[in-house]
């Protein structure tokens, strides 16, 4: 299964436009808690509880917010879509359809803790409506980061699940909950350096990583937070590489 278009679980729906925020960091994180589930505050289109998994946006939604529903690759209901889905009778309100989405994934928050999300599709260039909510649409795309982590050996502009080394890493600081009412993402790839193997300060950072974490499929440290990402990409032990953003090498954002 391809992660693209992705959706991540949260307990308000979210019914305005917003604008990206600055560029600014904060290491705040929101946490929502009840007696059944405990998840990451994160984008407010889905419901979680227990009367079952969330719905696609309604196309008034999407073109509001600067995506063309009609665009979008791999649309879950589609013929060929993104994640399993089932049709339901009827939509819960006016900025969700009747498509319920049945699968879902597992990945990391920026501060390291588990959460889930769904798939909804991948986002090319023209995908964003030529007006502007679009260029808003596209600037919030362009500023949250979906980490994925493609193996040694693979394809390292490849998203696809054979393809990773380890589940992925969603940057959710500078208010995501508040600021992506799509939850749109950059899909970032992140690859280790030589100089993560062949270096005194390399070998001793991944040690404590895969001490603190454990180690993934390729037998490297499990990376579970920004910081840490972030913290081997300053001092050369990773590289973090986006595809394209014209498209050439295949779809670069994911809802």
């Amino acid at each position: 299964m391809l992660l693209t278009a992705l959706k991540l679980f949260s307990m308000v729906d979210r019914r305005k436009r917003v604008s990206p925020p600055s560029r600014g960091r904060s290491p705040n994180g929101h946490k929502l808690r009840n007696r059944r589930l405990e998840v990451e505050q994160l984008e407010t289109r889905m419901v979680l509880s227990p009367s079952g998994p969330p719905f696609d946006w309604s196309n008034s939604f999407y073109l509001a917010n600067g995506i063309d529903p009609s665009l979008i690759q791999n649309r879950v209901g589609s013929a060929n879509p993104a994640s399993v889905a089932v049709v339901e009778p009827s939509s819960p309100d006016a900025n969700h359809n009747n498509i319920r989405i049945t699968e879902t994934t597992g990945g990391f928050n920026h501060e390291g803790n588990v959460l889930y999300y769904t798939i909804n599709g991948f986002v090319n260039p023209n995908t964003f409506t030529n007006d502007a909510a679009g260029q808003n649409a596209k600037a919030i795309a362009e500023f949250f980061t979906a980490y994925i982590f493609p193996k040694a050996s693979g394809d390292p502009f490849s998203p696809a699940l054979k393809n990773r080394r380890q589940d992925n890493v969603f940057d959710t600081r500078n208010g995501y909950s508040i600021a992506n009412p799509l939850g749109l993402w950059t899909a970032q790839f992140v690859s280790f350096t030589p100089a993560a193997f062949n270096t005194a300060a390399g070998q001793a950072a991944l040690a404590h990583l895969a001490a603190l974490n454990g180690t993934d499929l390729d037998g490297t440290p499990i990376l579970k937070t920004a910081m840490e990402i972030d913290g081997l990409r300053k001092k050369g032990f990773v590289i973090e590489q986006p595809r394209n953003f014209d498209g050439s090498q295949g779809f670069p954002w994911i809802i």
